[in-house]
């Protein structure tokens, strides 16, 4: 008997192998599920769909002309991936002993105790009469009270999300929802969470629609919600679009209505910022926040606090406080960095209230994908708090209009402001209100207003989602959405949909941003094959395989920009590193002497020109270019150790004696006690050469290892200035011993 991770891991390779149209080899597969399953009905279609194709192969050897094979046999993939999901399906609910499918089972019995356990229509709908209350006549009756349309929203929910497939009765349903205004924008919006939940745990192409339905809706909450479920189930899907082409067509039709490029590519780059979620939140645990403690300290120091007494003097800032925080530039910056991320949409806060889901609130599935709205009554309490210092309208209505918190995040928040004292509250409020009116002013724009809230809505339901599938106490019930690597722009029905090269750019740009090389690479080649002359394309995309080590093709790239024009600094500095990378320092060399002539007095290029010199033998020439970079800069320290090495090198010993002087009245690295050591020993003192060995060894981050491979590469020019090529392996071991000593 198979377990649950093995039912899973086999299905996934069914629908892998029938989109790599390895017809046999899923059916294969397919017949050992049924096996499982011991289902009569499924070794019927199982039969069935083996000879359909076995009919097909013979045909198509006989060479048997049929026009409608094309759609026989997409109907014949679509057929196996059908009967997996339902296998699958039946195989989980008896063996997972999840709460899904417990729900299930008792949403049966209720439908069964209503005498109609088969829903044909919206009518046989266990909940039916309670539905009637609200969308009879598009009036709300008076007996649907709060708590009645609570209890209806969450069967809805229940309904929407347990129903395998999608027939009469839910299509009927979300219909009704979408067409009664007594609904109310956040119960639409739970009710995508319940399509979006039943898609990804059983396909069907009906729920698909639904959420386009959906999408189509004015209000933008209700909208934006159902654009971003849409897309995740489509990308969960992708590889069995392209057989149900009422689906694409459809989104074609409505893709300037549903402005489908702009949204898909904001989806698309917030779904990739997702992966950086939990890098952000060690970065702001183990960085940000122990530098902010730091500072503690200072400010009660500076701010002399234990000399305060009865007063306080209202007399503005206090002017140490800039002075203060100069000492702490680094960070500004990090502040700084952190405030970037919140704006552009980063996911700043998963760290900070991961820690705060453990109210009994988080412990229904539904409040995790509820929008946080001001008439939930789970806000009762603080509401009961009201007083002269504290208003909660106030504090409620700022936290819902914020941008920078997810809904689900909020109810932490507010579940968890009981416990502050009432001052803290009060200016929590004020805070609040503040930003409001900021808010307010960043979107008074009417033109902004509706790309702002979109957008809004798009992070924050993505961030609700992201905290659903990773810290619910219901996550291992669902495949994690975020655990890949989330490559919209890759999918096919993105590909369908989105023409405009600019969407794909954009994307491109922002996976380079952010150092994701390897996947901006993809996008920049692509979009090369068309621009073919674009020189910022050939300049980033030979930067991404810079960074992951491809030289010898990003030489290519930087050489293609040269056949359009000049190359200017930036590329021939890169395509200089590039060259040094491959060994190839005469070709280097080359390209810095070019550099150089386009700006003759650049210390960088010239200390390069010197390094190539010196890779390549030509140790007099290379110190014409040390000579003059420290002409130019007479008190660049960092120009006195290749002068050393290269005195060195040709054997002017007293000259290189003085210069690693110079360089030890710095702060001296373990290469340069090698190097000055080989110095010494040339020199003839052996006892001075074995301490600057030894204490190159006792550098922690510098092995014996470490220390022998230097030796061996510097043998040729120790030879050079007189030292015996049968000494250097008695001077390693009598290291040896000195260092076990």
């Amino acid at each position: 008997m198979i377990n649950v991770q093995q039912i899973k891991s086999r299905y996934l390779q069914l629908c892998r192998l029938v989109s790599q149209r390895k017809v046999k080899d899923a059916l294969d597969i397919l017949n050992d599920l049924v096996s499982e399953s011991g289902f009569s009905d499924y070794f019927i279609q199982q039969e069935h769909l083996e000879h359909t194709y076995e009919q097909m192969l013979k045909y198509m050897l006989e060479g048997v002309q049929d026009p409608e094979r094309d759609k026989v046999y997409n109907k014949l993939l679509t057929s196996i991936l059908e009967l997996a999901d339902h296998v699958r399906d039946r195989l989980m609910e008896g063996r997972s002993g999840w709460h899904t499918y417990i729900l299930k089972h008792e949403l049966d019995r209720q439908q069964e105790l209503t005498g109609k356990s088969v829903i044909e229509t919206m009518d046989d709908l266990s909940f039916k009469r309670e539905l009637d209350e609200i969308i009879d006549e598009g009036k709300v009756s008076p007996s649907a009270t709060d708590e009645k349309r609570r209890k209806l929203s969450m069967e809805i929910f229940r309904h929407l999300w347990l129903s395998n497939r999608y027939y009469d009765a839910e299509n009927s349903l979300c219909a009704a929802i979408l067409s009664c205004r007594d609904f109310l924008w956040y119960e639409k919006a739970l009710f995508i969470s319940g399509i979006l939940l039943s898609g990804l745990r059983y396909w069907d192409e009906e729920k698909v629609h639904r959420l386009i339905d959906f999408a189509c809706e004015e209000q933008q909450e209700v909208s934006a919600r159902a654009v971003v479920a849409l897309v995740i189930l489509l990308y969960s899907y992708d590889d069995r679009i392209e057989f149900y082409p009422n689906i694409v067509h459809r989104l074609r039709l409505l893709k300037e209505d549903l402005k489908l490029e702009q949204n898909f590519e904001k989806i698309a780059l917030q779904m990739i910022r997702t992966r950086d979620t939990l890098e952000i939140g060690r970065k702001l645990q183990e960085d940000l926040m122990p530098e902010m403690a730091k500072l503690k300290p200072k400010l009660e120091d500076k701010l002399k606090m234990d000399d305060i007494r009865d007063e306080i003097l209202e007399e503005g800032r206090n002017p140490d406080w800039e002075s203060m925080f100069s000492e702490s530039d680094d960070l500004y910056r990090k502040v700084d960095e952190f405030m970037k991320l919140q704006m552009e949409g980063s996911d700043v806060y998963m760290t900070t209230f991961a820690h705060l889901k453990q109210f009994p609130f988080f412990s229904e599935l539904t409040n995790w994908l509820v929008p946080f709205h001001n008439e939930n009554p789970d806000l009762s309490e603080i509401y009961s708090s009201r007083s002269d210092e504290f208003d909660p309208d106030i504090f409620v209505e700022g936290l819902r209009k914020t941008p920078f918190l997810c809904n689900s995040d909020k109810y932490s928040f507010i579940f968890n402001i009981r416990y502050l004292p009432i001052e803290q509250k009060k200016m929590l409020s004020n805070a609040f209100l503040m930003e409001m009116e900021g808010m307010q002013e960043m979107i008074s724009d009417e033109n902004l207003t509706g790309d702002f809230t979109t957008r809004t809505v798009f992070i924050q339901y993505i961030q609700d989602l992201y905290r659903f599938f990773k810290i619910s106490p219901f996550k291992n019930e669902f495949e994690d959405v975020f655990g890949g690597k989330l490559d919209l722009y890759r999918s096919w029905f993105f590909r369908e949909i989105i023409e405009n090269n600019a969407t794909s750019r954009n994307i491109a740009e922002y996976l380079f941003e952010k150092d994701h090389f390897e996947e901006a690479l993809l996008i920049f080649k692509m979009l090369l094959k068309e621009q073919p002359g674009d020189r910022e394309l050939l300049e980033k995309a030979g930067y991404c395989l810079q960074k992951q080590g491809a030289y010898n093709e990003a030489i290519d790239h930087y050489n293609r920009i040269g056949l359009l024009g000049d190359q200017n600094m930036w590329t021939l500095k890169n395509l200089g590193i590039c060259y040094r990378k491959t060994g190839n320092y005469r070709d280097a060399l080359g390209v810095y002497e070019g550099a150089a002539s386009l700006q003759p007095d650049d210390q960088t290029t010239e200390s390069l020109i010197g390094y190539c010199h010196l890779k390549l033998g030509d140790y007099e020439t290379a110190l014409k270019h040390y000579f003059k970079i420290e002409y130019l800069n007479p008190g660049n320290k960092y120009i006195l150790r290749p002068i050393a090495w290269c005195y060195f090198a040709l054997g002017e010993l007293e000259k290189s004696d003085r210069y690693f002087a110079k360089v030890f009245e710095q702060k001296p690295g373990y290469y340069d006690y090698i190097n000055y050591g080989h110095v010494q020993w040339a020199l003839g003192n052996k006892r001075d050469a074995v301490e600057l060995y030894i204490q190159s060894l006792r550098d922690l981050n510098f092995e014996m290892h470490d220390f022998l491979k230097t030796m061996e590469g510097d043998q040729s020019i120790l030879i050079r200035n007189g030292i015996n090529k049968k000494d250097i392996p008695l001077m390693l071991d009598f290291l040896h011993y000195r260092l076990m000593k």
